[in-house]
């Protein structure tokens, strides 16, 4: 027997297509269609997904560029730091700056954690506790490192400037450097230098430490205010025009 068919029933010259359609295949999706699917996940789980949460900081992407220059200009200032330590290891504490370098790689480790880990719950809403917490000691660490790269720039000035007011003198196995000034004799001792590596190669590592110890004390201060400036939330306020007809936003943002 035939399976039973309507094809006779179709009084029209116009073909027909009775062929069922293929409604399985994967629309393109737009724009609306993702919003809609967003929607449904929200109300099922009653959770926003993690991307969509809002960010610790409004400008997150400066400030991840600010965390990274900071870990690199750390690393840069640890190598300054043992580059001095292995070509004069007699100098003092103060002039070997790896209590600079260390708090300012670990502050922006801690600071790439922060924004690319940590999530606000909601936008205005506080932040939890753990992201608080974090975040504090985040900024605690960026603190000391700031200071202590300004302090490192300061000593490493200090020595710079006190070489250039001294006469150095070669003796057996040691390089004796003193002040020209009658009033307040200063002496300063290298005895495992040659008075040209003074004036030369160590004046030049020295200059370098500044350098890169004022480059991290001004990204950490940079970072920092980004903080100071976002630690009010968005508030849509009242939209008023000014005389030009032109769109005004007010908001509580600095």
């Amino acid at each position: 027997l035939k399976s039973p068919s309507q094809a006779n029933c179709l009084s029209t010259t116009v073909p027909q297509n009775i062929a069922a359609p293929a409604i399985s295949g994967r629309h393109t999706p737009t724009r609306n269609s993702l919003r809609h699917s967003r929607m449904i996940v929200l109300s099922r789980t009653g959770t926003v997904p993690r991307k969509y949460l809002p960010p610790i900081l409004y400008h997150h992407k400066l400030a991840k560029g600010l965390v990274g220059l900071q870990s690199l200009v750390g690393a840069a200032v640890v190598t300054v730091s043992s580059w001095i330590y292995i070509y004069s290891p007699s100098l003092g504490f103060r002039d070997i700056p790896f209590w600079s370098g260390l708090p300012l790689l670990l502050s922006g480790l801690l600071g790439l954690l922060l924004l690319c880990c940590c999530r606000k719950d909601y936008p205005g809403y506080p932040l939890s506790c753990c992201v608080f917490s974090f975040k504090v000691t985040s900024l605690t660490v960026s603190v000391i490192a700031g200071v202590a790269c300004f302090c490192a720039v300061m000593f490493a000035a200090i020595h710079l400037f006190s070489l250039q007011k001294m006469v150095c003198e070669p003796k057996p196995q040691v390089c004796i450097c003193r002040s020209n000034n009658t009033s307040y004799l200063e002496e300063r001792l290298y005895p495992d230098l040659s008075c040209l590596e003074v004036e030369n190669m160590l004046t030049l590592l020295l200059i370098t430490s500044a350098s890169v110890n004022c480059l991290g004390g001004v990204l950490v201060s940079w970072y920092l205010y980004l903080h100071w400036s976002s630690r009010y939330s968005y508030v849509y306020s009242q939209v008023r025009t000014n005389e030009i007809n032109r769109p005004m936003v007010i908001t509580n943002k600095l």
